[in-house]
């Protein structure tokens, strides 16, 4: 004698159901694929330069007095460019310098500068700047210059 074997009966309706939701699942495979090959590149941003530029430099001294950063030693010194010098030797005198990219200025020593930062001293080829006890020294850009340019004026009595 042979032993029954359970045969599992599915109603036609369920078939139905089953062969819909796997036609519906084709279809919707098929669309994703076609998106995503059709889609458009992405488009990648150029890269930053290596060397940042004023474009790109963001002043944020303000802010960090604003909340309240600020360290012992001061914030970050300005964005000097020293042009040229008036110079004693006591130190004493004037530069003209371009801050943060603004057009040239003369500013004595005492002179605040920029940001709370004053000219504390001039020399032949430099300028010191102090704020909060920090020091900092911009030097005249000298270009293949000969010694003899630099040359000492007499002060003015």
């Amino acid at each position: 004698m042979k032993k029954p074997v359970a045969q599992i009966s599915l109603s036609p309706r369920l078939v139905q159901g089953l062969r819909m939701v796997l036609w519906l699942s084709t279809v919707g495979l098929a669309v994703w694929v076609l998106i995503k090959l059709f889609a458009p590149a992405p488009v990648v941003a150029p890269a930053m330069p290596a060397q940042a530029s004023a474009n790109y430099q963001i002043d944020q001294s303000p802010e960090a007095r604003l909340m309240g950063v600020e360290t012992a030693g001061g914030l970050t010194p300005p964005s000097v460019n020293l042009l040229g010098i008036f110079a004693n030797s006591e130190g004493k005198g004037a530069a003209v310098m371009s801050i943060e990219g603004q057009p040239a200025q003369s500013k004595r020593v005492g002179d605040e500068v920029a940001n709370g930062w004053t000219l504390e001293e001039v020399g032949p080829t430099f300028a010191v700047m102090r704020r909060s006890g920090q020091r900092h020294q911009v030097n005249l850009p000298i270009l293949e210059a000969d010694p003899n340019l630099l040359r000492r004026v007499p002060a003015s009595s």
